[in-house]
């Protein structure tokens, strides 16, 4: 799920000579991707507030002027490499919880990869009941495993987006309601949840979040709060869904 489409300030040329057997349109697509992938290792290493503009074009390979083309600012970038880090996780997470899930198909679409089932397709009730706890620990495990298998990611998600600026916090509270809405979805399935359930759904957003900045958070270097091994923050988290889908969700 992306929070936000990040387009530059001015767009390549639709025509053009082709070069290196791309159009101008696609070779600027390659020197965005190439910004992003560099603006997550330098906000993921050394942080937002220390990058510069000229630290994310140096490692990307790139001139300044490239990085204008496609980004207003350091803050526009920083949405993008949020935006991919989000949709990172999010297909992990979906690709875990598809063996759970019925979705809607018909008798000539062939389901296809199951990592690419879409929120939309969730039919029915959602996952049943006696799947819950298995299926919690399989999305979370994926979920978690997406930010802790490269910790740039857990930095970018978890502390570099909070509180940067107003614009870029609605877009950080986009993806958590974004999150709960695909708890929502896979709890519920096509049935309209309840305000009360909205919440809930928040609320473990909230709590995994929270568990998942103090992981990170106590692993480095000058934090005096030991870090609790990963298996058991992801224990703590598959009870709490199993808990809240019994008594609230389901």
């Amino acid at each position: 799920m992306s929070t936000s489409a990040t387009a530059g300030p001015s767009a390549a040329p639709i025509g053009g000579r082709r070069y290196g057997g791309a159009d101008p349109t696609e070779r600027q697509s390659r020197r965005r991707r190439a910004l992003i992938s560099a603006g997550l290792d330098v906000f993921g290493s050394e942080g937002y507030a220390k990058a510069s503009v000229k630290s994310v074009c140096d490692q990307a390979g790139l001139t300044q002027r490239y990085f204008y083309e496609s980004f207003t600012d350091r803050a526009d970038l920083l949405v993008a490499v949020y935006d991919d880090c989000v949709d990172f996780a999010r297909t992990a997470t979906l690709a875990a919880a598809s063996p759970f899930l019925e979705t809607e198909t018909d008798d000539t679409e062939d389901r296809g990869d199951p990592k690419e089932v879409a929120p939309e397709r969730i039919s029915g009730a959602g996952i049943a009941g006696e799947l819950i706890s298995d299926a919690a620990r399989a999305t979370l495990r994926a979920f978690m495993s997406a930010l802790t298998d490269d910790e740039r990611r857990a930095r970018v998600m978890l502390v570099e987006v909070v509180g940067v600026s107003p614009e870029i916090e609605r877009v950080r509270m986009s993806a958590i309601h974004g999150w709960a809405e695909l708890i929502l979805m896979l709890a519920r399935g096509s049935r309209p949840p309840t305000a009360r359930q909205r919440l809930a759904s928040v609320g473990l957003v909230g709590a995994v979040t929270q568990l998942m900045v103090d992981w990170y958070v106590a692993g480095q270097s000058d934090s005096d709060i030991p870090r609790e091994p990963l298996e058991d923050v992801l224990d703590v988290c598959v009870e709490l869904f199993v808990a809240a889908h019994d008594r609230l969700l389901n």
